[in-house]
């Protein structure tokens, strides 16, 4: 009974030394363009410890070179299309964007690969695999999550304060939709991690200025000029109906196939 009590004592934490190393580590509450790297080397370390030789899927990271190399061209493909959208969107406007140290977007690349294996894949696989939540729902319910907690930071809790805008709250929570969907269907990040890096780098990892005033836009302000945008919630509402059919679709294979599953048993030990 001590060694369970104590192994039980460990595993909390190592899982509080994980969440800590996320928040800490993730964002900029410490200073250094590197800070986010070390975060991602200790989210690894601390899943290692708590999972074992299961911690790669748990963590969304059973990928190959293939799907390593597939992901970063989609980076490239979606770090692109954003900018042209944006700028696009900023034009009208009146707002600049310029490109910043290539710092930012180191930061950007590490930062993104925490969230994604935090507030994504171990959240969805506990959710599907251990609370046997349908993929759906959990990806729904962990999408408005998404959305809730950046209108209850950037009002409250973050030094660039806010409000961000229903449209905004819409398209984010479409985006959630739309990540959690890529990994519960491909049982990685790789994919929603160049989703969600190929649109930071540019919103985040830029300058993002007025031409009349020269001012920068504030975060809250850049999440509701260009998600609260009439285009990127078209584009969203587009894309999330083909994940939820993709999706609806893949779940009703799946219970065909586990029907047929159970008959041919039952046939073969009548």
């Amino acid at each position: 009974m001590k060694i369970e009590g104590d192994r039980y004592i460990i595993q909390k934490l190592w899982t509080s030394l994980l969440i800590l190393s996320h928040v800490l580590l993730s964002y900029y509450f410490l200073d250094g363009w590197w800070i986010s790297s070390l975060g991602s080397i200790l989210i690894l370390l601390f899943s290692f410890l708590i999972w074992k030789n299961n911690f790669l899927k748990v963590i969304g990271l059973t990928i190959d070179f293939k799907i390593v190399i597939k992901s970063i061209i989609l980076a490239g493909i979606v770090t692109i299309c954003s900018f042209l959208l944006m700028r696009y969107i900023a034009h009208k406007q009146n707002v600049i964007i310029q490109f910043r140290d290539w710092r930012n977007y180191y930061h950007d690349i590490f930062y993104i690969f925490n969230e994604e294996i935090v507030l994504g894949a171990i959240i969805l696989y506990f959710l599907v695999n251990k609370r046997k939540i349908k993929p759906i729902i959990a990806s729904a319910g962990l999408a408005i999550a998404f959305s809730l907690i950046h209108f209850v930071f950037y009002k409250w809790i973050f030094n660039d304060k806010g409000i961000i805008e229903i449209t905004t709250l819409i398209t984010l929570f479409l985006i959630g939709f739309i990540r959690n969907n890529l990994i519960l269907h491909t049982g990685h990040i790789g994919y929603s991690w160049a989703l969600h890096f190929g649109w930071i780098a540019i919103m985040f990892g830029s300058f993002h200025i007025y031409s009349d005033s020269m001012n920068p836009l504030s975060e809250p302000e850049r999440f509701n000029t260009y998600l609260g945008s009439i285009e990127m919630l078209t584009l969203s509402l587009v894309l999330a109906f083909g994940s939820l059919i993709y999706m609806k679709r893949k779940e009703k294979k799946s219970t065909a196939t586990n029907n047929v599953l159970i008959v041919i048993g039952r046939m073969m030990f009548w």
